[in-house]
């Protein structure tokens, strides 16, 4: 992995690449460093933990834990984590596997805290016809590949 500079971050902070839009590189590396944090490291912040109850969402820590190695990657971007006082590193995945014959469940994960940030649950049909591509930039860097 490239080491990442503050400088990086800085500069792409608040944007987003789609998955659709990452270089065939780009995502190798992303999956390449969400892989090489292993199961036990990743820890699942209160946030998310409320989201599963707000939500009715039955998964278990490994079920989410789990979309790393079988899910799509959605998003890329970088955010200003103002708790933490510092940048971070998003990327999120939905799941391959269906809930409740109708659903995918997706999750973002800290790539900078190794964290399980929020999660959701999606219908499979859902491809987000109105998506706002205005808020995706194409050009935008993916660190640390």
């Amino acid at each position: 992995m490239k080491k990442i500079s503050v400088k990086d971050l800085k500069a792409n902070c608040d944007k987003r690449k789609h998955g659709s839009q990452l270089e065939r590189f780009e995502e190798l590396g992303l999956w390449k460093r969400l892989k090489n944090v292993e199961e036990w490291q990743w820890e699942i912040i209160d946030h998310a933990l409320d989201r599963l109850e707000e939500k009715g969402i039955q998964a278990t820590r490994h079920d989410i834990i789990s979309t790393i190695s079988h899910s799509s990657i959605i998003e890329y971007r970088i955010v200003y984590n103002r708790k933490h006082k510092k940048y971070d590193e998003r990327v999120v995945l939905r799941s391959k596997a269906v809930v409740n014959k109708r659903f995918n469940l997706h999750a973002v994960f800290s790539l900078t805290n190794k964290t399980v940030v929020s999660v959701w649950m999606n219908r499979i049909k859902d491809r987000h016809d109105t998506l706002d591509w205005k808020l995706y930039d194409k050009n935008m860097k993916v660190l640390g590949v």
